[in-house]
């Protein structure tokens, strides 16, 4: 709802402290009291409060996003077969799917996602292991370039903690973490000696 500046402004001046609601670019929202410190009505209407006390946060998602970055190949099941494979990597999983991001151009097949299905094959050192068949929901710009799709699965998996631990584990993080190449813990005997 559209709120008048005339309306508000003798109620912003009377009370000082206030209660406000906003959501985070993390997707989360955020509910807290305010103190009223300044405001402006020219150039622009604006109000400049005080940190929040009392901030409550909460996910708007029922389904948290786990952040991963597994190398994958999507391909888009189109009425006339299936399309080219795009290579990009899986940069978050939840509950009801993931978000696979790919640098190229946009699709030229896709102009309308509504029915479209995919399948993800996620690159792995042990095995590759397939995701699907999911829907798309979405496909956005994520930068100069940069593709997200947003992907549902079609039929909830029947083991997500199984499937989570084999994303986790196919990250380039964690792969990065266990490899033994790993030169950051180097010591030398002399890193315990005290100087005398």
């Amino acid at each position: 709802r559209q709120y008048r500046w005339q309306d508000i402004l003798p109620q912003l001046k009377a009370n000082k402290t206030f209660a406000f609601t906003t959501v985070a670019a993390s997707g989360e929202q955020v509910t807290g009291t305010v103190d009223l410190l300044s405001m402006t009505q020219f150039p622009q209407k604006l109000l400049f409060v005080s940190y929040p006390r009392e901030a409550n946060i909460q996910s708007l998602r029922a389904s948290p996003r786990i952040p991963v970055n597994c190398n994958a190949e999507l391909q888009l099941h189109l009425g006339h077969g299936k399309g080219n494979r795009l290579a990009g990597t899986i940069v978050d999983v939840s509950g009801k799917g993931v978000g696979f991001q790919y640098k190229g151009t946009q699709p030229a097949c896709i102009d309308d996602t509504d029915d479209l299905l995919a399948s993800v094959t996620v690159m792995s050192s042990e095995s590759d292991f397939l995701l699907g068949p999911m829907h798309v929901k979405s496909l956005d710009v994520a930068g100069p370039e940069v593709w997200q799709f947003g992907l549902a699965f079609k039929n909830k998996p029947d083991d997500l903690q199984n499937l989570l631990g084999k994303l986790l584990m196919a990250s380039s993080e964690v792969k990065a973490l266990l490899s033994d190449n790993d030169i950051g813990f180097e010591t030398s005997d002399n890193t315990l000696q005290a100087e005398s």
